[in-house]
């Protein structure tokens, strides 16, 4: 549906080229939401924006539905577009245009009959939920219905693609839960693939298959959202990961519970979440788990659990232990405490 194929972007500056995304290749399926995750400065909008191609790449290759789209003729590259929409974090409404009439302009300037802007107005109000707000102005709005509006604005041109770029960073956990429900909605009755970009890893969790993170404009990680919530190998996806779930013991726990033995991370996914591994564990082999941290983090298509515990009791049988987890499918990193 989406590939961009070692797709740099630089611009020019006094003091030389700025490096604003470099050498990223990713594939987005047709009917996934694949998310694109990276602190402030990392690429991410400039990226984006070479989707829809606003930004013109320096090198590499766009290809939209199976056709190369990077170097198109204006009038083609307009064509191209029809079947894109996008959400923004500022929301680019008219001030002075009521919420019909958002929605409505840019339907009228595709040529579209009179009676079919109005079906299409009516009709994506409905599925936003404001259509009791349809003469309403965006002052009149809040946040989460201003966004909704945006989206609605989108989803009339009937694209089969949808750009959302930091669509939720403006808003409070409660609106923001509400948008992604939405976009979760329009995904599954629509279809209609989304790519969003966000630096928000709550927003990952809920509602995304596949993620690439940026950092510095360079592609450091992509995988499922399974895979990198359950086993991530950078430090810049770790540190993200940071910010919902605890995966690192402060150095003053390990100092005041003198932890002398093994202290593992487990990481248990899916059906394993529900198991009683570590009864199991204290049955078959003379070691003391005693559990320090532990959380489940319920991803769009799945659910993972991890457990970090402290092992005391002879060496050689803990080793014999966490191979016996090991053949449970269950993830082992060894933390600090040996």
């Amino acid at each position: 549906m989406i590939v961009l194929d070692h797709v740099s972007k630089f611009f020019s500056s006094k003091s030389g080229d700025i490096k604003a995304v470099t050498n990223v290749s990713l594939h987005v399926k047709q009917g996934e939401i694949h998310g694109v995750i990276g602190y402030s400065g990392a690429g991410k909008s400039t990226l984006i924006r070479c989707v829809n191609l606003l930004e013109q790449p320096t090198s590499g290759n766009v290809f939209i539905q199976g056709k190369e789209s990077t170097f198109l003729s204006p009038d083609k590259l307009r064509s191209v577009r029809k079947n894109i929409g996008m959400i923004f974090q500022g929301f680019n409404l008219l001030k002075t245009a009521s919420v019909y009439d958002n929605i409505a302009i840019p339907l009228k300037l595709l040529g579209l009959k009179k009676e079919d802007v109005h079906k299409r107005v009516e009709k994506y109000l409905d599925i936003v939920d404001l259509a009791d707000k349809k003469n309403a102005y965006p002052n009149q709005l809040s946040g989460g219905q201003k966004q909704r509006v945006a989206i609605a604005r989108a989803l009339a041109q009937e694209p089969d693609i949808l750009l959302s770029d930091e669509a939720t960073s403006a808003l409070d956990p409660e609106t923001t839960d509400a948008i992604l429900d939405l976009l979760l909605k329009i995904n599954e009755e629509f279809g209609i693939t989304i790519l969003l970009i966000t630096h928000e890893m709550n927003v990952i969790q809920k509602i995304c298959d596949n993620v690439t993170v940026l950092e510095k404009g360079e592609v450091i990680e992509q995988g499922t959202a399974v895979q990198l919530f359950a086993s991530p190998k950078n430090k810049t996806t770790q540190k993200f990961l940071n910010t919902i779930s605890q995966r690192k013991l402060s150095s003053s726990l390990i100092s005041q519970l003198n932890l002398n033995g093994t202290v593992v991370r487990l990481t248990f996914i899916g059906e394993n979440t529900g198991e009683p591994l570590l009864a199991q564990l204290t049955k078959k082999f003379d070691v003391q788990p005693n559990i320090l941290t532990a959380n489940i983090i319920e991803l769009k298509n799945d659910i993972i659990g991890n457990l970090v515990i402290h092992l005391t009791g002879d060496q050689e049988i803990i080793e014999q232990a966490l191979q016996f987890l090991r053949k449970q499918n269950v993830g082992i990193e060894r933390l600090e405490g040996n």
